[in-house]
């Protein structure tokens, strides 16, 4: 790991956190930066931040903006202990087991939960101000629907993620696409599949029309989510909580793609790209016309090719019309979160507060390109940003709030973990087989959709076994309309 140059009184060095964990403790060593070893002189108080270096160039900027935090708060010394992105969550476990905890710290969506389920989250509502709550978009901070809050109370902050991490798009490289005749981003599904047809064959194997980021079955997700209800991400059509791996919008995904595949009009070895710097780099060469790409990948294009024609579009929908939207799940996942046990609480809030405020998220914009949670911070600059103001114009167009079983009920949190942890019932593991061998997928579908219908019916079991009030009911939300935005409380 390279050390980068960092400044001032917590200058950073490479360590360990500690020796490998045995294996029934199941965690890893991590490689960190930590501050000086001696005390803060007179009364400054020293809080441990835990975070991440992600994404590049992370490290220098948490300690500049650190080192603001610092000069305005002078009896508060910051120090960051940085591990890999991979090994997080064991350290911050290992750290809790060892006595020596962060006070504020980086741990998102499931690894928060872990993390809660121990007890060592420390609950944030007796900070929160009405000027705190100003900050974020109106209805945001709702309990049913915020993501941060746990059994009614506000526990952890976010950064980035929200509508930001649901919404996607079709990239179109303008002069690839007028190889083949196409002047104009597709609209439908249809559109799209003679868009890439006419491309790929006009392109000579030197541009194809179409391809994909990774060798998962994220293209048959993007699509679904235009044509049917995206809770079925999970195999579930939350309207009924009942299995939906049979579901027409994911089979005619499925289908659309294996038709595209099979006529080769996709790039060859597209399945292969576990990296999604390769779509981005034959994107902006002009060897690649179109693809479906999350909101960070626009940036990442841009850096390769700034001059780039490039339109970004809505992601196509079938052509009988629109089934559905990108779901998003809550209003934002949990990111920073402090500790149960640091010894200075209020000075602990201070450094929370610091990472959700408006200059904080302004500095973290104008650094990284990327939308974060707090979009006073950034929406006039993103606004006068083409490139930005289709993403804002899309995700508003293009996402919607779903029923989230995991802030309804403690039973649909434990049915909706135990049902994510079944990779073999996913069906992520039968679309990528049918669309690349050109198979049936209909009938490994309806096979899967069984499983895990009586895999639900056996968790709710050992769950009530356990004391743990649960049911299909945890699943089901009869009122909700996947054309619709759900409301908090609806059934």
């Amino acid at each position: 790991m390279k050390q980068p140059e960092l400044t001032r009184r917590s200058l950073l060095r490479i360590l360990g956190v500690g020796a490998a964990a045995t294996a029934a403790g199941g965690l890893t060593t991590a490689c960190s930066l930590v501050g000086s070893s001696d005390k803060p002189s007179g009364d400054t108080v020293r809080i441990k931040v835990m975070l991440v270096p992600d994404p590049s160039g992370a490290s220098q900027f948490y300690r500049e903006q650190f080192d603001l935090f610092e000069k305005k708060n002078p009896g508060i010394e910051v120090q960051i202990i940085e591990n890999p992105s991979d090994q997080q969550i064991n350290a911050i476990e290992l750290s809790f087991q060892q006595g020596d905890a962060p006070d504020v710290f980086r741990a998102q969506d499931q690894g928060f939960d872990r993390i809660f389920e121990r007890g060592w989250v420390a609950p944030l509502d007796r900070y929160v101000t009405d000027e705190f709550k100003a900050r974020f978009p109106e209805g945001t901070l709702d309990p049913a629907t915020s993501g941060l809050h746990r059994d009614g109370t506000l526990y952890t902050l976010p950064l980035v993620w929200g509508k930001w991490s649901v919404v996607r798009f079709l990239l179109v490289n303008n002069t690839a696409a007028k190889v083949g005749g196409v002047t104009a981003a597709p609209k439908t599904w249809e559109e799209l599949e003679q868009a890439a047809t006419a491309i790929t064959r006009a392109g000579g194997g030197r541009t194809f029309g179409f391809a994909g980021a990774w060798s998962k079955s994220v293209l048959a997700r993007m699509l679904q989510h235009t044509a049917g209800p995206s809770s079925i991400d999970n195999g579930i059509d939350l309207r009924t909580g009942r299995a939906a791996i049979t579901h027409p919008s994911l089979a005619a995904a499925v289908d659309l793609l294996k038709r595209m595949h099979a006529a080769k009009v996709m790039t060859p070895g597209w399945e292969t790209w576990t990296d999604a710097g390769r779509v981005h780099t034959a994107f902006a060469k002009g060897e690649l016309a179109m693809f479906l790409a999350s909101p960070f990948q626009i940036g990442e294009v841009r850096k390769l090719n700034p001059q780039l024609d490039m339109t970004v579009a809505a992601v196509p929908v079938p052509a009988a019309g629109r089934g559905g939207y990108s779901g998003q799940t809550a209003s934002f996942s949990p990111l920073w979160a402090m500790s149960a046990q640091s010894k200075h609480p209020e000075q602990a809030w201070k450094v929370m507060d610091f990472l959700a405020s408006k200059d904080f998220h302004r500095a973290y914009y104008e650094k990284f390109g990327t939308l974060t949670a707090l979009e006073s911070a950034w929406q006039d600059k993103a606004a006068a940003n083409p490139d930005q103001k289709a993403i804002m114009d899309i995700a508003a167009q293009t996402v919607r709030l779903i029923p989230n079983p995991v802030l309804a009920s403690k039973g649909g949190a434990q049915l909706m973990a135990a049902i994510r942890g079944k990779q073999d019932l996913q069906w992520s593991e039968i679309a990528l087989p049918a669309i690349l061998r050109n198979q049936p997928f209909a009938p490994a579908a309806a096979d899967l959709n069984t499983k895990l219908d009586a895999f639900i019916d056996e968790q709710v079991k050992a769950l009530s076994g356990k004391g743990v009030q649960a049911s299909r009911a945890d699943l089901t939300f009869p009122s909700w309309d996947p054309l619709q935005p759900f409301v908090p409380g609806q059934r």
